[in-house]
């Protein structure tokens, strides 16, 4: 039995992390916390970067604590982006208020920390000598406090004075009358540089990457303001978590490309001057997706700089020109590029000429020398895992974090590492804190830890550890996600780790965003903690985590819209969600000439597509059913995936609408697929097609339709079916299936909107009935339906029923193919601008049918 270690649990970090895990651990939950920093007093990095110009880059009022409503209303912020010095009072004021500092041992820095898996505790060195047994360990180390070794030989001769921007004396640095050097120009270097400049005698500046830095924009804040502000804050706070960067700014317009150059520069010069990570996040959608957007708001960027810069040598030197505009992190400045417009600034390009020793009197470069009497080191961070790797974590069997993460950070959403019990990393590698409001980020993952600790103690359970199976999940996430945007295009970037030499390149954190994030988690606790083991027992890694990650992403937009459940919508608002597919596709092939046509459907004229490819005849036939839940869905949300079956295949492929429910339950929808069925093969041929090579296409409630008319030719007649192919179809509403349980909540379809629409679709008198014109599930006997593809999706509730009913096909003797496309979601046909292995579904669909196609005179060959 396990002895009770010392405490419950041991927090390492004073800034915002751990001042809010040691105040929720111990005020809010009641247990024992030891808590240590090494410095002096709370502030965290606040505490630590004392730099000239050092202040946030996303409002103080949403670069705060949200989880006390008193807190956020009592403090009153001075200035839009507050400076280190007011951040560091607020932090000192939160350590005050919620009596925090009695549980700290300050000047104290944590040097091991070692798992004992006999006694389910961990035994915490700290450089005073003395050790701390915890059942828990909550790392707050925070990923930006670790400074990149330096590079450059010699600084132990320099006669001057050297400082680094995040180890800044506290009694300041008097520049007045000096020559000084600035080494590096990322973030820090920006926000110092115009500062340095007013002191200085002269100032040079020496610069390897230029950087797109953008007007930060402070100013004081009125009391009309803040009290605007503060009044609001349950809405804001909310809306702040909904976006994409966890803070109000507004939603992006889709495209950079999609508007006219005149609507695009108005959109930029309101977000380049608007402040904060506006430019990033609030102009288009698509600039950190696709090159050519992100070209336009690069040369804006560039515009702007050669606008403010008077030397166009200079102007240029400070252009970026090698990584695509945010792909490194965004700077935000306050008089940058005009510090450069000083006879008394000078830039120095090192990176054509490199900076090659300190010297005693200043710095050399492959070119020159420059005397100085101080230089000021602003070269980067180790970050994300420098600090946890400094701190000599050793896990279960004696192995270090450093070997566990040799190759690069293995992580369960940040926050867990496999192997390592009972060590929650707060805002840890692979975690999406990089473009996450800091604040609110660790308020998540702080409630997270705790509850997942709560969960563990409920049990009676000492051990709470991700699996390797979770973790080898949320890499492949971390790097598919971070691969669908630009970020890999950086050469030297802290978000891959690429501006340490000798680091492994790896995606360091996740870029799909706050709210997809945040539903991940959810998912995680929903779940029973999925991915994680309680003593030993390991509930199953949830589906989101499973998904592809362009799937993912597609699911984190459909969630930061903030849409209510599909099952609470309006009937109308249903119906506008499903034609919304139509923005997440590509464009119809434009080989094929798509016609608008009508039939006569089984209460009068319907509209149809005909879709016809640049083929000469006669062209196989395909009936194409759309979905959307019989409740709507139109022949224009499946107009793309049409045209791609008419090219590959060279095929007549017609798409005929049917009645929707409520306004016609069942059998309307029945009855108008049979209708057009028969309306099909008699028209065929007007359109190039062959009558004789008739096949169906359903597309979920399409492919219900589609299997149900299987069953009504054979049985009634009708024109023949060469072959069906049917596309995670409904098969039953009282199916009771593990796909239906584990995939319950979706995304994005959820087995309560499948209920609704079910109920809808049947009718107020289905209670007791189950026609089997408008349920496969229900058909007496399959046998004699035609030669059948069934497709399905890994992560769909539907998916078990359909395979289900393959196998009721085949032990009725229907020849019957399966293709199951792991990994993507229910409606993932319709989504192919977005997530490409949508592809994949066609692919099946074309090849399937190819085989089926009667070759007679004609030869099909598609590559």
């Amino acid at each position: 039995m396990p002895h009770t270690p010392d405490v419950d649990v041991v927090v390492v970090g004073a800034g915002f992390a751990g001042l809010y895990s040691t105040h929720r651990l111990r005020n809010l939950l009641g247990l024992t916390v030891q808590s240590f920093d090494a410095g002096s007093g709370p502030g965290g990095t606040w505490y630590w970067n004392r730099y000239p110009g050092a202040r946030c880059d996303i409002e103080s009022v949403w670069y705060s604590y949200s989880f006390d409503e008193d807190l956020q209303r009592e403090w009153r912020w001075s200035e839009r982006f507050a400076g280190q010095a007011e951040i560091l009072r607020y932090l000192e004021h939160v350590a005050d208020r919620f009596d925090l500092r009695r549980s700290y041992r300050w000047n104290t820095r944590v040097t091991s920390a070692v798992w004992n898996d006999d006694e389910h505790h961990w035994t915490v060195s700290t450089d005073d000598g003395a050790t701390t047994t915890a059942r828990f360990v909550v790392s707050c180390a925070g990923n930006l406090n670790v400074p990149k070794e330096n590079e450059f030989p010699g600084q132990e001769t320099f006669a001057g004075e050297v400082h680094r921007t995040s180890a800044w004396p506290h009694e300041g640095v008097d520049l007045t009358g000096k020559r000084v050097g600035v080494i590096g120009t990322g973030a820090t270097g920006i926000q110092l540089i115009p500062r340095v400049a007013e002191q200085a005698a002269h100032l040079t500046v020496f610069q390897r990457t230029p950087n797109f830095a953008c007007p930060l924009g402070n100013r004081a804040v009125d009391d009309e303001e803040f009290e605007e502000i503060t009044s609001n804050y349950p809405e804001l706070r909310r809306r702040s978590r909904a976006n994409f960067g966890g803070a109000p700014y507004p939603d992006p317009m889709p495209s950079a490309l999609a508007v006219s150059d005149e609507v695009r520069d108005a959109e930029y010069a309101k977000y380049y001057d608007g402040g904060g990570f506006r430019m990033l996040l609030s102009a288009f959608a698509d600039v950190i997706l696709d090159k050519r957007a992100n070209d336009t708001a690069s040369d804006y960027i560039r515009d702007r700089i050669r606008e403010r810069v008077e030397d166009p040598r200079t102007a240029e030197l400070l252009c970026p020109t090698d990584h695509p505009y945010g792909t490194k992190r965004a700077p935000f400045e306050t008089g940058y590029y005009e510090a450069f417009n000083r006879d008394d600034v000078d830039l120095v390009d090192v990176g054509s000429a490199p900076i090659t020793a300190i010297t005693p009197t200043g710095v050399r470069t492959a070119v020159g020398e420059y005397e100085l009497d101080v230089i000021v080191l602003a070269t980067g961070f180790d970050a994300f895992t420098g600090s946890l790797l400094k701190m000599g974590y050793v896990g279960r069997g004696g192995t270090s974090l450093n070997e566990k993460w040799e190759h690069g950070p293995s992580t369960y959403l940040g926050i867990a590492v496999p192997g390592f019990p009972n060590l929650f990393t707060i805002t840890g590698p692979q975690s999406p804190v990089a473009l996450y409001n800091n604040p609110l980020a660790i308020e998540d993952h702080v409630e997270f830890a705790s509850r997942a600790i709560e969960h563990t103690r409920s049990r009676g359970a000492t051990v709470f550890e991700a699996t390797e199976d979770a973790a080898a999940e949320w890499g492949r996430m971390t790097v598919g996600v971070g691969d669908l945007t630009l970020l890999p295009l950086a050469p030297s970037s802290f978000y891959t780790g690429s501006n340490v030499p000798g680091k492994p390149r790896v995606m360091l954190f996740f870029a799909g965003g706050a709210p997809l994030y945040r539903a991940m988690c959810d998912q995680v606790e929903g779940t029973g903690y999925g991915g994680f083991a309680v003593d030993g027992a390991a509930a199953p890694i949830p589906p989101m985590v499973l998904l592809d990650p362009a799937a993912a992403m597609v699911t984190g937009i459909m969630i930061g819209q903030e849409q209510r459940p599909f099952e609470q919508l309006t009937l109308e608002e249903q119906r506008g969600a499903f034609e919304s597919f139509t923005f997440l596709q590509r464009p119809p092939r434009a080989s094929v000439t798509t016609t608008e046509v009508t039939y006569p459907g089984a209460a009068g004229p319907r509209t149809a597509l005909v879709h016809v490819p640049d083929e000469q005849g006669p062209l196989p036939v395909v009936v194409f059913y759309h979905p959307g839940g019989w409740v709507g869905g139109s022949v224009g949300v499946s107009a793309e995936p049409c045209s791609v079956i008419a090219e590959e295949l060279g095929a007549v492929v017609i798409a005929p609408s049917y009645r929707l429910a409520p306004e016609d339950p069942q059998p309307a929808a029945g009855d108008d697929a049979y209708a057009a069925l028969a309306w099909a093969a008699e028209v065929a041929p007007e359109y190039g097609g062959d009558p004789t090579q008739l096949f169906v296409v359903g597309e979920s409630a399409g492919g219900t339709l589609a299997a149900c008319l299987g069953a009504r030719v054979r049985d009634e007649g009708g024109p023949a079916i060469a072959a069906q192919v049917l596309i995670y179809p409904a098969i039953d509403p009282d199916a009771d299936t593990p796909s239906r349980r584990l995939y319950a909540a979706g995304p994005p379809i959820t087995v309560a909107a499948m209920d609704q629409m079910w109920q809808t679709y049947l009718g107020a008198n289905r209670v007791g009935t189950r026609p089997a014109g408008a349920i496969p599930g229900a058909i007496e006997s399959v046998a004699g339906l035609p030669e059948t593809l069934l497709v399905t999706v890994e992560l769909d509730p539907l998916r078990d029923e359909g395979e289900e009913f393959a196998h009721r096909l085949a032990a009725a003797g229907v020849p019957v193919e399966t293709v199951r496309v792991e990994r993507l979601i229910h409606g993932v046909l319709n989504m192919s601008g977005v997530v490409p292995r949508a592809h994949e579904i066609t692919d099946a669909v074309v090849d399937y049918l190819r085989r089926r196609v009667a070759q007679g005179d004609r030869v099909l060959v598609r590559g």
